[in-house]
């Protein structure tokens, strides 16, 4: 029998979200628990931008779109502009359905949709990281795990002093998003969070803990962080680990302030974060930086240029700087689907704005896939590292040098949010 691939209809997200977890190799089971996240899920559903495979009365496949906005380099002294993004989720087959080509199906209409709501943009969080490139999705943003013993961890000079509380998860519901938004508006990369997900982060369901304990709050003026315990046996002389889940502040200073506290909390002897950027000074602020060790470097959002002009001018620029880039379509068509990002881009641009339009007849300067041209687009990685990679050729000498200042950002960008 034929496999559809349709749109979900009204009605079917409790369906989508059951389907959704058999690829991740999760079933839904009897637990209220699990049925209350469900259901919190099955309410985040655009059921006008979900797609599901179906056969014989059973789904076999789902794909779907969040509509976010997503922050962007920013020009100095302003703080990160964005810009509407299609946050492609919830994809997965059904182990019985796999080779039968129901990805790219599920991928051309993804993609489609995102340009019928034009959305220069798309982006995901892959599980697995080979498989999206070929459909043009470049790795653009890292994150760093970090392990500190915090016993040893001493300031070369003490952080500014700040009024750093405690707040049950009422009250962090009420502040947290709050200086959320304001933090990511100082790196590239963050997707914005909607209320649902405020209360899928701060609901703390014990499920979800993977056997530590709940989650502590503190906030000051510009900043918060939100940690848990994995409890060890102190009557024997172990210390406790604590998992920083979330460390934010609006500057440099603030999140010093922040490690301060959470390295001068009794009973505990090593410090874990998960989702640090790359070019975090916590190392450079303490008086021995062997005791941070970066224990994971990982992966995370993977960006597909839609819109090559809407793209490049919607973002900032530290310096001038003009390149002509030829683009070409990544590995997979998705069977000749129209896709305006391949051709030959003009970029001109510096602190004062941007202007991207058809190069016409002019000779490229680089060259390179929108695969490649994603990877670039946040500033994360020069144009030169790709270059030694083999991923991009460089047609003008000086080029790659010019890509590389035109186009980096400080900050790094970062992505800490799932979508």
């Amino acid at each position: 029998m034929n496999v559809e691939v349709r749109r979900l209809r009204p009605g079917e997200e409790q369906a989508f979200i059951r389907s959704v977890r058999v690829p991740f190799l999760d079933p839904a089971t009897d637990d209220p628990e699990e049925h209350a996240d469900d259901e919190r899920h099955a309410r985040d559903v655009e059921v006008d931008r979900a797609w599901v495979a179906e056969e014989r009365g059973h789904l076999v496949a789902n794909a779907a779109i969040s509509s976010l906005d997503l922050t962007l380099p920013a020009r100095p002294g302003a703080e990160a502009p964005v810009i509407p993004f299609a946050g492609v989720t919830a994809v997965g087959v059904h182990p019985t359905h796999r080779r039968r080509g129901l990805l790219r199906q599920l991928m051309a209409r993804l993609l489609a949709d995102a340009r019928a709501h034009g959305e220069a943009l798309a982006g995901l969080i892959a599980s697995e990281s080979v498989i999206y490139g070929r459909f043009g999705f470049g790795h653009a943003t890292s994150a760093a795990e970090l392990c500190i013993d915090s016993r040893e961890a001493v300031m070369l000079e003490p952080a500014p002093r700040s009024d750093i509380r405690l707040v049950e998860a009422d009250e962090a519901g009420k502040v947290l998003p709050e200086l959320f938004d304001r933090q990511r508006r100082v790196r590239a990369g963050e997707p914005n969070r909607n209320a649902l997900q405020w209360e899928e982060r701060l609901s703390d369901r014990p499920h979800r803990r993977h056997g530590a304990q709940g989650l502590f709050h503190a906030i000051c003026e510009e900043g918060y962080v939100s940690y848990r315990v994995h409890g060890q046996d102190i009557l024997r002389g172990e210390r406790h680990r604590l998992h920083v889940e979330e460390l934010r502040g609006l500057t440099p200073e603030t999140e010093a302030g922040l490690w301060q506290f959470l390295f001068g909390i009794d009973l505990v002897g090593e410090v874990r974060a998960r989702r640090r950027p790359l070019d975090d000074p916590l190392r450079w602020r303490l008086a021995d930086s062997r005791q941070v060790r970066v224990t994971d470097v990982i992966d995370w959002l993977y960006v597909r240029i839609l819109d090559v002009p809407a793209a490049f001018e919607a973002r900032g620029y530290r310096r001038e700087g003009r390149l002509v880039l030829e683009v070409l379509p990544p590995p997979d068509d998705l069977e000749g689907q129209a896709d305006g990002a391949p051709g030959r881009w003009v970029l001109e641009a510096g602190p004062d704005g941007a202007s991207c339009h058809p190069a016409g007849g002019q000779s490229a300067d680089l060259r390179l896939t929108v695969t490649d041209l994603g990877a670039l687009y946040l500033g994360g990685f020069p144009a030169s590292l790709l270059a030694a990679a083999g991923r991009i050729e460089e047609l003008r000498p000086g080029s790659l040098d010019q890509a590389d200042g035109l186009l980096a950002t400080s900050p790094a960008p970062l992505t800490g949010t799932t979508f």
